[in-house]
């Protein structure tokens, strides 16, 4: 019987050889300081949105704003681990759990915006905005790495 070398993730690195190890590394820590930017980004949207909600159209749509806020947050969490599931080295891919997991989170976030505009009759464009704080902080990632990228071109011309 042999053993299979394939790597199974950030722990078990034995096989790869050093520079693949610290490439590994590398893009891990980037990884993680784009997810942290984009949930700033997201959390400021929603701080903006809530100022502006709350000014203009009451306490309900700040609540409806919350809720989707809320809801629309912790589908990105939720979506994010099975990326990083998805992405990891494995022998078998169980491709059915990977798109029941999918389609489980499709529904409950369907189910979740008929309750938010629905059932609660929160404010329509308070909910909207709500959905749309993940959408904000990864533009704000794009327009972050263009920027960067940019000023990292002068910096190599000069």
């Amino acid at each position: 019987m042999t053993s299979d070398p394939t790597p199974r993730g950030p722990e078990d690195r034995s096989t790869r050889g050093p520079e693949d190890q610290e490439l590994g590394r590398v893009h891990e820590a980037q990884s993680r300081a784009v997810l942290r930017r984009v949930r700033i980004i997201s959390l400021g949207a929603w701080i903006a949105f809530s100022i502006g909600v709350l000014a203009l159209l009451g306490w309900r749509a700040f609540l409806g704003l919350t809720c989707s806020g809320l809801v629309v947050m912790i589908n990105f969490f939720l979506l994010e681990e099975i990326v990083q599931r998805t992405l990891q080295p494995a022998p078998q891919v169980k491709s059915w759990g990977l798109i029941a997991g999918v389609l489980a989170r499709f529904a409950l976030l369907g189910i979740a915006i008929a309750v938010t505009i629905v059932v609660a009759r929160f404010e329509p464009i308070s909910v909207i905005l709500g959905f749309s704080v993940v959408v904000v902080g990864i533009m704000g990632e794009a327009v972050y790495s263009v920027v960067k990228s940019f000023s990292e071109d002068v910096e190599e011309g000069d």
